[in-house]
């Protein structure tokens, strides 16, 4: 326990460093949306006001919207959601903090799988060593990784799955009953629980039903085999402990059956209805291209989402030829439940997501059958240097491609890629694409002086060729230039805008010195000297929205519109216009939401200590927030080191 303890430590303290803090599609704005109907209203129904970034809503007992996905996630999301308010009570703030600790979950939750998956695989067999290594190719080198930073419910799914067929196996390995009782209840519990998890994964039940029925079987017949009794009485007594041991199982699927049927009956009114009846109709995907597409389709393989899982070939070959037949073939039909089932799925992509999403409840158990290549008494000298260039092969692979899934919002390659596109050829693959995304974005913040880059408080450009101007400031635009001999600005600004509208109170400031208010309501052209270094021009304005004085649908707090900049050095030479721009925070909810991935933002990575300064917690809660990260990852991830030399010694 002690290793499993120092793996899951130094997990969550790396997934803490590495979160988003924000949400990436609208499935989990709707199950966040439950988490603060419990704790505001006490009840599950989704207040949805305009443009909220909910779907699916489902209308209810009582002509309210209900969400149709799993309750769970939702109740494990109060206790971070009540952290969130202790940084901000009430407003912007608190809707942004309370997210925020919210997007922390998953890292436990996928820390807990790393921890599951190297105790699994001790028990298998395996050196402590080779355990680790398992669950760091897990943590670091599949999918696993970008969903930690995710609210989706794959990653609490595939916790679940994992306890599950873990503790159904293990408990055979328990010589007194209370000890063998006690861990296919947890197993039971687990499975029970995937119900209000994703109904979906429910697909696995029966094929853990037939492992705890096979075992318990075949158990309770070498039980009877050294008994004295009759041939009736001893097939007797073998039903009779097979179907008490299935039964200790079954009860441990109550607590969440409990909760589905209330769940059910707080939504619909009745214990079976899930939600999810219309999806029968949806299974429109010919076999063939679900299994192509989720198998080899370079856009949404798990091959290449998650390379490791190459080691459940011949690790599993390795346990089938040592006897563990009964494991290889329970995580065999686990995977191929879910990968049957979504092959015929018509969304069997997953949606805008990373990787094949749907297939992530399963990656843990493949990687635990690779345990198969590493057993104790199966070590071959002659082999080790072909496994250890395999793992590192596998492990590097893994970790390069899902490591741009980390640094860019994987939406943004969404919006940026026909959705045809974007899991057949090889070109447009996000494991490729991510990174091109992100060279080009990097090489603009990189561009070498004489440069001036467009900053922060820009919204994107209004020019239909894509050209960096002309484009409009929110209150605060910012321009950055860099120069090593000065020279001169000459940029133009039309401050033009109805009557209705506010004056701007137009303003310029240069390095912090305010130049004074400007004419109002005019395009003019300004020329600035700038000295040799670095300069920042800021135009600040008094913003109107258009929408508010019904002038369009256009719902944005705007400044003046610059239609023009140049730039040019005390030598001559002109200075690049580089677009690093990022919008102003938007008013209405979706399209706050959408501002973290919408491609004309060029936010340099995707990761809370860029996101937190531009904020709505920007100032002292976010640098309290900002300390309180950077001292709990570190020190969870010291702690976590030193328990796992602890434990490698012992």
């Amino acid at each position: 326990m002690r290793l499993a303890s120092a793996i899951f430590l130094l997990f969550c303290g790396f997934y803490l460093l590495t979160m988003s803090g924000h949400t990436y599609s609208a499935d989990e704005e709707t199950m966040l949306a439950v988490t603060r109907s419990l704790i505001e209203r006490g009840d599950v129904a989704v207040v949805a006001v305009v443009e909220s970034p909910f779907v699916a809503l489902l209308p209810g007992v009582d002509d309210r919207s209900y969400s149709p996905f799993g309750v769970l996630p939702s109740l494990l999301a109060i206790p971070f959601h009540l952290l969130g308010e202790l940084i901000a009570s009430s407003g912007a703030r608190a809707d942004y903090a309370t997210r925020f600790a919210v997007m922390a979950l998953n890292g436990l939750l996928t820390a807990a799988t790393c921890a599951v998956l190297a105790l699994w695989s001790l028990r298998l067999g395996v050196t402590k060593g080779w355990s680790v290594i398992l669950a760091l190719l897990y943590g670091l080198a599949t999918f696993a990784w970008p969903y930690a930073r995710t609210f989706f419910s794959e990653p609490l799914a595939g916790l679940l799955i994992l306890i599950a067929a873990e503790r159904a196996h293990t408990a055979w390995s328990y010589q007194r009953p209370i000890a063998r009782w006690l861990a296919l209840f947890v197993s039971g519990i687990a499975a029970g629980l995937l119900l209000v998890t994703r109904i979906a994964a429910g697909i696995v039940l029966p094929v853990f039903g037939v492992y705890v029925l096979w075992e318990a079987w075949c158990r309770s017949a070498c039980v009877s085999n050294v008994s004295q009794s009759t041939p009736f009485a001893a097939i007797s007594r073998r039903i009779t402990q097979t179907l008490g041991l299935v039964a200790v199982w079954i009860s441990g699927m109550i607590p969440g059956g409990l909760i589905f049927i209330w769940y059910n009956l707080a939504r619909f009114g009745t214990p079976l209805a899930s939600g999810y009846a219309s999806e029968a109709y949806d299974f429109t995907t010919p076999l063939l291209i679900g299994l192509t597409g989720m198998l080899f389709s370079p856009g949404k393989s798990v091959f290449c989402f998650a390379p490791p899982i190459l080691l459940a070939i011949p690790g599993g070959i390795a346990l089938w030829r040592r006897g563990e037949r009964a494991v290889v073939l329970l995580v065999i039909g686990l995977f191929c439940t879910h990968l049957g089932l979504y092959a015929m799925w018509g969304k069997w992509q997953g949606g805008g997501v990373w990787g094949p999403r749907y297939l992530l409840p399963v990656v843990a158990p493949l990687i635990v059958l690779g345990a198969g290549m590493f057993l104790r008494k199966a070590r071959q000298p002659a082999a080790t240097y072909r496994r250890v260039v395999l793992v590192v092969l596998t492990g590097l692979l893994g970790f390069a491609g899902n490591l741009g899934g980390v640094l860019l919002n994987f939406d943004t390659y969404v919006v940026y890629v026909p959705p045809a596109e974007q899991h057949c050829p090889i070109k447009p693959s996000p494991l490729i694409g991510h990174w091109c995304l992100l060279a080009e974005r990097w090489q603009r913040y990189a561009t070498a002086p004489p440069v001036c880059k467009l900053g922060a408080g820009m919204y994107p450009s209004e020019a239909p060729d894509g050209a960096a101007l002309p484009r409009r400031t929110g209150q605060r635009g910012v321009v950055d230039c860099v120069t090593e001999d000065g020279g001169r600005l000459t940029f133009v600004i039309d401050d033009w805008r109805p009557v209705e509208a506010p004056t701007s109170a137009l303003r310029l400031r240069l390095n912090g010195n305010d130049l004074g208010v400007l004419p109002e309501g005019q395009r003019r052209v300004y020329h600035l000297l700038i000295e040799p270094g670095q300069a920042q021009l800021e135009i600040v304005a008094r913003t109107w929205n258009p929408m508010a004085i019904g002038f369009s649908d256009r719902n944005d707090p705007l400044g003046p519109l610059i239609t023009r900049l140049r730039g040019v050095t005390a030598r001559g030479v002109e200075l690049a216009v580089v677009d690093t721009a990022i919008a102003p925070l938007p008013v209405n909810p979706l399209s706050r939401w959408a501002w973290n991935y919408d491609p004309p933002n060029q936010h340099l990575v995707d990761h809370w200590a860029w996101y937190l300064p531009r904020s709505e917690l920007a100032g002292l809660p976010a640098q309290r927030l900002a300390t309180f990260i950077l001292s709990a990852g570190p020190g969870l991830m010291a702690v976590g080191l030193v328990l796992l030399v602890f434990a490698l010694r012992k």
